[in-house]
């Protein structure tokens, strides 16, 4: 008799992707766009230590914990959410934009560290999308 393991495989898989996404509060273009700008900022601060000669473990790890906390927040935006009844989803929202805006803004200085030159307009709407700085808590 011959034992189907795909089954298990897709109800693990599948019920963890499901739960993520309830987590985060489904997937949308805003949470694929901070995806995409958070995995990039992460390559190219990875690139720039190598061009630097500046690699360390150490430094990698910690950008992946930020990545982590990052997630963390927009989960307890969400929550926020659910908890007030905003429908529109507006605490979520607001805290996406200023995670894409502070991931942006990083995202070009790992570029400049790499010689890349850009246009000054790009850097002022990611300035725009994160707001004043001294706004938020560190």
């Amino acid at each position: 008799m011959k034992h189907n393991t795909d089954t298990l495989w897709v109800s693990i898989t599948g019920g963890g992707i499901s739960s993520i996404a309830y987590l985060l509060g489904g997937i949308d273009k805003l949470l694929i766009a901070f995806v995409i700008l958070m995995v990039l900022d992460y390559l190219t601060g990875v690139a720039a230590a190598i061009y630097d000669k500046k690699v360390s473990s150490k430094s990698a790890f910690k950008g992946l914990m930020k990545k982590g906390a990052m997630f963390s927040l927009v989960i307890v935006a969400t929550q926020m959410d659910i908890i007030l009844g905003n429908e529109g989803q507006f605490i979520r929202y607001a805290m996406l934009m200023f995670l894409i805006g502070t991931e942006g803004i990083s995202l070009i200085e790992n570029l400049g560290r790499l010689d890349v030159k850009l246009p000054k307009f790009l850097s002022d709407k990611f300035i725009q999308l994160k707001d004043d700085h001294d706004k938020f808590v560190k």
